[in-house]
C-alpha cells in the first residue's frame, strides 16, 4: 500500500512536525538525512528512498507525544505502524543503533519476540 512515508519528502514532513521542539535532536536528524542522501547511491536504486526516509524518521520516537515505552526506536516504529508505513521502514526505525540489544536490557522484548528485519511484522510486539 503506497504511503506518503515512502518518500523522503513525506518522511521529512512527518519528522519536521514532531522534532523541532527537541532542538539538537532535530539538528541531528537533519544531518543524518543529509548523510543518507549522500550515501544513497551505494544502495540499490529501489532502496534509496527507503534509506533516506528511515534516516528522517529514525528518532521520531523521542517526540513527547509519541512516548509510550520510553524507548524511542520502539515508540517511533509503533507510531509509523499506526500510520500505515511500509513494514520495512517500520523495521528499520525499530532496529536502528542495535536497538534489540538495548530493548532486552530494558526488559521490553526478548530476542524471540523482537521483529526480525526480514520476517514478522511489528504488530506482534509486546513490551
Amino acid at each position: 500500500m503506497p504511503s506518503a512515508l515512502d518518500t523522503p519528502q513525506g518522511a521529512a514532513e512527518l519528522a519536521e512536525s514532531l522534532l523541532p521542539p527537541l532542538g539538537n535532536r532535530w539538528l541531528h536528524t537533519q544531518a543524518v538525512a543529509a548523510r543518507a542522501r549522500e550515501v544513497s547511491t551505494t544502495v540499490s536504486k529501489a532502496d534509496r528512498h527507503l534509506l533516506v526516509s528511515a534516516a528522517w524518521l529514525h528518532d521520531i520516537g523521542y517526540a513527547p507525544q509519541l512516548r509510550d515505552t520510553g524507548f524511542h526506536p520502539l515508540d517511533g516504529a509503533r507510531h509509523l505502524e499506526s500510520l500505515g508505513a511500509p513494514a520495512r521502514l517500520v523495521r528499520l526505525v525499530a532496529h536502528h543503533s542495535g536497538a534489540v540489544y538495548e530493548a532486552e536490557q530494558r526488559g521490553l522484548a526478548s530476542r524471540q519476540s523482537w521483529p526480525s528485519m526480514t520476517g514478522r511484522t511489528p504488530q506482534s510486539w509486546t513490551p
